[in-house]
This record gives C-alpha cells, sequence and structure tokens, in this order.
C-alpha cells in the first residue's frame, strides 16, 4: 500500500500512517489544532486497503472489522476490497459464494452506519484482457460523521494504462453545497414553452461515436433542453426547510 500527500497539505495538517496491524491497509491520520471542515472535529482518518483472496475462496485478507472500526470523527475506508456483492453492483448475477464471502463486509457495514458513496453499477475496474465483464470493485465508504462532507464522488478521468480507473472523491463543509433551487413545475409557461420544444432539435451526433464522445453528446442534448425548461419555470424561494 502507498499514499501521497500534497505538500502544501502537510505545511497547514498532521498527517501521520497507521498501520493495522493486518497486511493490505494503510490509515493516514490527518489533524489539526483549528476544526476540520467547519466541524467540531480536530482529527479525519483514511483507511486504504486491498483486500485479496486467501486459501479459502470465502475468506479475504482483510476482515471486516478493520474496514468498519467504531470511530468518534470522519472516517473514510477506499480500496480495492475484491468484493462483489449486489449492493454495489445491482445488474450482474453472482454466485452463491461471492454473495456469502462479501455480505458480512456490508453487513459489518450497516452495523457501524458506514454508507456507500459508489453509485451502484458504477464500474470501476476494465479488465485489459481475457473475457472478464468490468466489475465494480474499488469502493469507498463513509462512516456517520464524514457522510455530511461527501460532495462528489466520480470515475471519469481518462485511464491511467491500468484495468482500473482513477475515482476522484471531493469532500467539502456542509454550509458550502450548493442547494439548488426546486421548480415550480405546476406553473411552467406551457403556453409559451410548447412551441419551442416542438422545434427543440438535438445536436448532430459525433461521426465516429466513442464511449465518451457519446457521453458528452448526450450530456450536451439534455442540458440544453434542461436549460430551456428551467427558462421557462419560476422557482420556489429558499427556505430553511428545503430540502438540497
Amino acid at each position: 500500500m502507498a499514499a501521497y500527500v500534497h505538500m502544501s497539505f502537510l505545511s497547514n495538517y498532521t498527517v501521520l500512517p497507521r498501520f493495522k496491524g493486518v497486511d493490505d491497509v494503510l490509515a493516514l491520520d490527518m489533524s489539526s489544532n483549528e476544526p476540520l471542515f467547519r466541524t467540531a472535529f480536530h482529527s479525519f482518518r483514511i483507511i486504504n486497503a486491498y483486500s485479496t483472496n486467501t486459501v479459502d475462496p470465502r475468506v479475504h485478507s482483510v476482515p471486516p472489522d478493520v474496514f468498519f472500526p467504531d470511530l468518534g470523527f470522519p472516517l473514510r475506508v477506499v480500496g480495492d476490497l475484491n468484493i462483489h456483492n449486489p449492493l454495489s453492483d445491482p445488474l450482474l448475477h453472482f454466485s452463491p459464494r461471492e454473495v456469502s464471502s462479501s455480505t458480512s463486509y456490508f453487513e459489518k457495514a450497516a452495523e457501524s452506519g458506514f454508507a456507500l458513496f459508489n453509485p451502484p453499477g458504477e464500474y470501476t475496474r476494465f479488465p485489459l484482457v481475457g473475457k472478464a465483464r468490468p466489475s465494480v470493485i474499488d469502493l469507498a465508504f463513509a462512516n456517520p460523521p464524514l457522510f455530511p462532507l461527501v460532495k462528489s464522488w466520480e470515475a471519469s478521468l481518462p485511464s491511467t494504462g491500468s484495468d482500473h480507473v482513477p475515482i476522484t472523491i471531493t469532500l467539502a463543509a456542509p454550509s458550502l453545497h450548493q442547494k439548488s433551487p426546486r421548480p415550480r413545475w405546476a406553473d411552467t409557461d406551457r403556453e409559451t414553452l410548447d412551441p419551442i420544444v416542438k422545434g427543440f432539435r438535438v445536436p448532430a451526433a459525433p461521426s465516429c461515436p466513442t464511449p465518451p464522445k457519446q457521453d458528452e453528446w448526450m450530456s450536451e442534448s439534455l442540458n440544453r433542453l434542461v436549460a430551456l425548461l428551467k427558462e421557462h419555470t419560476p422557482v420556489f424561494r429558499p427556505s430553511h426547510h428545503s430540502k438540497p
């Protein structure tokens, strides 16, 4: 296991590695004299793990209680856990052995209040050789103190040559989260909007539709249509009762 911390971060925070007494696990403890993320917490921990199969295929090298300890401060658990479960990939059929060996991890996570970052079914590994299909094996969890600070999870960066894609997880203070105003769809100006929507034309599709270009084209088309709808729809006034 390896971890890299930017030098600018080290100038403001104390970062210490912690070894859990189990192979394939590295933890980083970050602390500061000032509260972190505009909360009451002065400490934050990341557990990074690579859990491999042992001689018994039902048992992994890192047990669930090492992944999901009960802490009173923010904790993020990330890694190539090599566990397969319908909760992370609901469209894939799993063997009874795979479900049995992964269930203990998700049960322990639920008991300790951990939430899974990964959008269900979004692949994190794309095999470079062989016939194996893409899979969701790089997982990220947050304990209750950390979960309100999670702003985004995305695996949209370009490949590095590995069969695992890079993943970016962004944390931010809860007060910095943007709450989009909620449209009042019942008050949409349909009389003005209907003729415009009927004349709406989807942008031309890419001539060589690679997956990234296809995704970009779909996003651009959808964003244009959504912007058009919102342009003719008023929004509710901000309220402290509003949900994000």
